[in-house]
């Protein structure tokens, strides 16, 4: 049964908004190492400025979650 015009819209939207929020999370990924590096050139490498990599981390997490999310998406939309 093909899908009709409307849900083929759906799934496009939907498709774009998966993109995007892998980018968002691809760019605060690299904007947080970025604050984190250059935080460590500052202060130093110390207890401290470590527990800054937890943001690039989690950004970096949310990125690898929503890329495999999408191309699962991608996998089933095509399968069907």
């Amino acid at each position: 049964m093909k899908p009709s015009q409307n849900q083929q819209q759906k799934g496009s939207k939907t498709r774009s908004f998966h993109i995007i929020m892998e980018r968002f999370w691809l760019a605060i990924a690299i904007a947080s190492l970025a604050v984190v590096s250059y935080f460590f050139v500052v202060d130093g490498v110390n207890r401290v400025t470590l527990q800054y990599l937890v943001f690039p981390a989690l950004a970096g997490l949310m990125y690898a979650f929503r890329s495999t999310f999408r191309k699962r998406m991608d996998k089933q939309d095509s399968g069907n």
